[in-house]
């Protein structure tokens, strides 16, 4: 029988940072069992060939093995070589509870059905340290034609949380391989511009975050996001105001040094956006840059109580 969802794993060396394991078995635990997983080895040249071959036996589970082309060029193999009707993609050190595809399922079920011009959902994250213990929540709540909303932030968090009809890369193509990150930014302006998309608003996947150093993935972010953003500002409608969504990008971007620790670059990107234009400006944005003159110690406590609050709120719902 032909899947109806295909799940594309991308990994190179993932065995050696010891969470391509558990990120396969994930999918093979799924309660929704109409799926395929092709596991696309990038070029690896460590045991990730040998940890693979013992969930082949599985007839859900391909493994396709490809020169290194970067994690753009590897999803690209994946969604080639694939049958289902949707598309998944899945990090290979992060998780999914056993219900995502079904929920997600669900969700077409019971709300799509009758909607032909939509292309995406994606879900709700739990944020875990490298042993798995929960740090934290993320999830946005904007459906339909969000277009203008990506363009301002990626508010789709996780490629792990993404299923993707598979006509849509039929009509908008690829991932871009020219970018080294920030590749799923632009596949999902790309796709916004064409069709409607919308949340499951459960927290159905863990992504994992790791404690290295920000610097330097900083840099290298930093600079195919303003990439992304360039590329996808050509061909947005006259009417959207360019300085203020490059503004909002460097206030976005400061967030990021902030969550780092590094108030004073933070300051300084702050004043950059702000510069370029006030009206970029939320709550959120001000509230850090008031924080970042309180000291190291009293922002670990605001972050530690508000992570405990924001648990307390999921519990309780």
């Amino acid at each position: 029988m032909q899947p109806r969802v295909s799940v594309v794993l991308a990994t190179h060396n993932g065995a050696s940072r010891g969470y391509l394991g558990e990120a396969i078995e994930s999918v093979i635990n799924q309660s929704y069992k109409n799926y395929e997983l092709l596991i696309v080895d990038d070029g690896s040249n460590d045991h990730t060939r040998r940890e693979c071959s013992q969930f082949l036996n599985n007839p859900n589970v391909r493994y396709v093995h490809q020169e290194n082309k970067g994690l753009p060029g590897a999803r690209n193999t994946g969604i080639k070589a694939s049958c289902g009707e949707f598309i998944c993609f899945l990090d290979d050190d992060d998780v999914w509870k056993p219900n995502k595809l079904q929920r997600q399922m669900d969700f077409i079920e019971a709300r799509l059905c009758s909607t032909d011009n939509w292309g995406l959902l994606f879900t709700w994250l739990e944020l875990i340290d490298e042993q798995g213990n929960i740090l934290g929540y993320r999830g946005h709540s904007k459906e339909g034609s969000i277009y203008r909303t990506l363009l301002y932030k990626n508010t789709i968090d996780a490629p792990s949380s993404v299923l993707i009809k598979r006509e849509v890369f039929d009509k908008i193509g690829y991932f871009d391989e020219y970018f080294r990150c920030c590749e799923d930014w632009d596949m999902w302006l790309r796709i916004s511009r064409e069709y409607l998309i919308f949340p499951v608003k459960e927290f159905l996947v863990q992504y994992r975050e790791h404690t290295t150093s920000m610097s330097a993935d900083y840099e290298k972010i930093s600079h195919y996001a303003k990439a992304v953003l360039d590329k996808a500002l050509i061909l947005a409608p006259e009417d959207v105001d360019k300085k203020v969504v490059h503004a909002r990008f460097y206030l976005n971007r400061s967030i990021v040094l902030f969550a780092a620790e590094n108030y004073r670059q933070f300051r300084s990107l702050f004043f950059q956006g702000v510069k370029l234009s006030p009206k970029a400006l939320n709550l959120e944005h001000l509230v850090l840059f008031f924080l970042s003159f309180t000291g190291l110690h009293t922002v670990r406590l605001i972050k530690k109580i508000k992570r405990y609050l924001h648990k307390k709120s999921i519990d309780s719902k």
